[in-house]
C-alpha cells in the first residue's frame, strides 16, 4: 500500500474521532446546557463537529484515493496532509470563537479561510509531483479540474452569493439537491475504473445509466433555470429523478471485479443510499416537508447521509485502498448504533413537527430519545477510535477478509 494512502487513512479516522467526540458533546449539551464553558456554546460547536465530518473523514478518503492514483510520495503526502489537517485545525478554532461565514458547510472566513485554500494548493502540487501512470490528458485533465476547487471554494464561501432557495421553506430547491446528488453519483460511477477495477459485464447496462445520468443533468438545467417551490411539479419532479439511482448504482458497481473486503461494505453502503435517496425524496413534497423542518427531523436525516451512507462509502473506499479497518464485530456496532439513532430522532422530528406540546409537556421522551442518542454517539466513538488505531497496523494490498 502506498505510504501516502495510510497517512491520508490515518488523518481521515484521527479526524472522525473528532468530530464525534464534538457530536457527542454536543449531544451531552442538550441534556445538560449548564455544562456550556463561556462562549465556547452549542451553536459555536455545530460547525466544528459538521466541519470536521465533511472535510475531515469525508474529504481525506477521497484524498487517499487521488494519492494512490497520482501516486504521491510518502513525503509529499505527509506534507499536505500536515497543511489540511492545520487549517481544519485552525477552522476549528475560528468558528468556536466566532468567526463564520453563516453558510453551514462554508464557514470558512478570513484567515481559516486563507489556510484552507493555501493546504488545496499544496495538494495540488503534491498530486502534481506524483508519479501518475495515466495518460497524460487523463492526467492533466484531472490536475486542472482540480486547480478550480480552490476558486470555487473561495467564491461558495462568500456571503453575498448563496444558491436558490426554496422562499416556503429557507431550504434548497428540488432542483439544487438533484444537482447536488448528482456530483455524489458522478464521484461514485468514477471510482471502480479509477483504482483499475476490471469490467466483468458488457457496456450495455453501462450505457443505459449513463444515459440516464446524462438526462438527469438536463432536467437539473431545466428545473434550476424554473426556479420555483416544493409546491411545484417541476421542483418535485426534480427530486424524483433521484429514486432510479436507488438501483443505477449499485448496477453501475456490478460491471466490475472487486476484491475480497468490501462486499460487506458495499452491502451497508447501497442500504443506506437506497433509505437516504427515498427518505429525501418523501421528505421534499408538501406537509411531509412542512412537518420535519427545524425538527429533529432534518437532523435525523443529517445523520442517515453521513453517519450511514457516507461513513460506509468512506470505510469502503479505505478497504479498496488496502486500509486495515479491525474487527467485524466494530464495523456491526456502527451500523447499529447509527440505525437507533436515525431512528430515534426521526421518531422525536416527527413528534416535535406535529405540535410543541410534545416537547413542552412531555420532557421525559424528549430526554429519553437525548440520551439514547448520546449513547450511540459514546459507541460510535469508541468505534471510530478502534478504526484509527487499526489503520496503524499494516493493510493487506488485495483487500482480504477483515472488516
Amino acid at each position: 500500500m502506498n505510504g501516502g494512502v495510510r497517512s491520508a487513512a490515518r488523518h481521515a479516522l484521527g479526524w472522525l474521532v473528532v468530530a464525534n467526540a464534538v457530536g457527542l458533546w454536543l449531544s451531552l449539551l442538550l441534556l445538560f446546557p449548564k455544562w456550556q464553558v463561556g462562549e465556547w456554546t452549542y451553536g459555536r460547536w455545530v460547525p466544528v463537529h459538521l466541519n470536521g465530518q465533511l472535510y475531515g473523514w469525508t474529504a481525506l478518503p477521497m484524498v487517499a484515493w487521488l494519492f494512490g492514483v497520482y501516486g504521491v510520495s510518502r513525503r509529499w503526502a505527509d506534507a499536505a496532509l500536515g497543511a489540511w489537517s492545520a487549517a481544519l485545525a485552525v477552522g476549528g478554532l475560528s468558528w468556536l470563537n466566532g468567526g463564520s461565514s453563516g453558510k453551514i458547510f462554508l464557514d470558512w472566513k478570513g484567515g481559516a479561510l486563507a489556510g484552507l485554500l493555501v493546504a488545496m494548493g499544496i495538494l495540488w502540487v503534491a498530486l502534481w509531483r506524483g508519479e501518475c501512470r495515466w495518460r497524460p490528458v487523463l492526467r492533466w485533465g484531472g490536475l486542472v479540474g482540480l486547480a478550480m476547487i480552490p476558486v470555487m471554494m473561495a467564491v461558495a464561501a462568500s456571503p453575498e452569493l448563496y444558491p436558490p432557495i426554496d422562499s416556503t421553506t429557507g431550504g434548497p430547491t428540488g432542483s439544487s439537491l438533484l444537482g447536488s446528488t448528482l456530483f455524489v453519483v458522478g464521484l461514485m460511477m468514477l471510482l471502480p475504473a479509477s483504482v483499475g477495477l476490471r469490467l466483468a459485464t458488457d457496456g450495455r447496462t453501462g450505457r443505459i445509466v449513463l444515459g440516464y445520468f446524462g438526462l438527469s443533468w438536463a432536467v437539473f438545467g431545466v428545473t434550476e433555470f424554473l426556479g420555483g417551490t416544493h409546491w411545484d411539479f417541476w421542483q418535485e419532479g426534480a427530486m424524483v429523478m433521484l429514486v432510479p439511482w436507488v438501483v443505477g448504482l449499485p448496477i453501475w458497481w456490478r460491471r466490475y471485479e472487486w476484491p475480497e473486503g468490501t462486499q460487506w461494505w458495499r452491502q451497508a453502503m447501497f442500504g443506506w443510499w437506497a433509505l437516504l435517496v427515498l427518505s429525501g425524496v418523501t421528505a421534499y413534497f408538501p406537509d411531509v416537508l412542512d412537518r420535519l423542518k427545524f425538527t429533529q427531523g432534518l437532523v435525523a436525516h443529517s445523520h442517515l447521509a453521513m453517519a450511514g451512507f457516507t461513513t460506509s462509502f468512506c470505510a469502503c473506499l479505505l478497504r479498496l485502498l488496502g486500509v486495515n479497518l479491525g474487527s467485524r464485530f466494530s464495523a456491526w456496532l456502527w451500523q447499529g448504533a447509527a440505525w437507533v439513532m436515525v431512528g430515534v430522532l426521526m421518531g422525536m422530528g416527527w413528534a416535535e413537527g406535529g405540535g410543541v406540546a410534545w416537547m413542552a409537556e412531555n420532557p421525559g421522551w424528549r430526554i429519553a430519545g437525548w440520551g439514547i442518542r448520546s449513547g450511540c454517539g459514546v459507541v460510535m466513538l469508541a468505534v471510530s477510535l478502534h478504526w484509527w488505531l487499526a489503520a496503524g497496523v499494516s493493510g493487506e494490498s488485495k483487500c482480504g477478509a477483515k472488516a
